[in-house]
């Protein structure tokens, strides 16, 4: 099976992994956006990406 070429911009976006018979598994990926907070350690500024997979 040819390899899916990764495009972006794309919400979801179509992905592939190989499991460990050699099958290709795909999944879609979700980008949900993300938070950002001050460390009160650090004082530098954390980002998280919201993501989920199905």
């Amino acid at each position: 099976m040819a390899k899916l070429e990764v495009k972006t911009k794309e919400n979801p976006k179509l992905q592939q992994s190989t499991l460990s018979d050699g099958r290709i598994s795909l999944y879609l990926a979700y980008y949900l956006g993300r938070s950002q907070w001050i460390d009160e350690q650090t004082g530098k500024t954390k980002v998280k990406h919201n993501r989920k997979k199905e």
